[in-house]
């Protein structure tokens, strides 16, 4: 009995030293973030001003089909008095093992829309 409580406490151990997670807050005042992702991660469907995401855990052997570390851009729609635009990040945002990254956007933050401008 005592070696299988062990065992277990070793493997959620083992579990839970590969993982890394990832959130995004949102610092613009009068806008709201749609559908933001990281490399294909859906992180929240919307992002109201002022808020942060959960946070979304990710490892080698998750659900989600990345193998850290990983560089990414954000993906996201931004919805301001009314206009919706898609809009991705000029910066990737790494993430790696073992690591916790809060991406955080705000106004001064390089954005491009991918459907019809080229990123500079």
């Amino acid at each position: 009995m005592r070696a299988t409580v062990t065992l277990l406490i070793s493997l959620l151990f083992l579990i839970s030293c590969g993982k890394s997670s990832i959130r995004v807050q949102n610092n613009l005042p009068r806008a709201v973030l749609k559908n933001v992702e990281w490399g294909g991660v859906p992180l929240s469907s919307q992002l109201l001003p002022g808020e942060t995401s959960p946070q979304i855990s990710i490892w080698n052997d998750s659900y989600y089909d990345i193998d850290l570390p990983a560089s990414h851009p954000l993906q996201f729609y931004l919805e301001l008095n009314g206009d919706r635009i898609y809009l991705q990040t000029k910066m990737e945002y790494r993430l790696g093992k073992k690591q916790d990254l809060l991406i955080v956007v705000e106004d001064t933050t390089g954005v491009f829309n991918p459907l019809t401008v080229a990123k500079q």
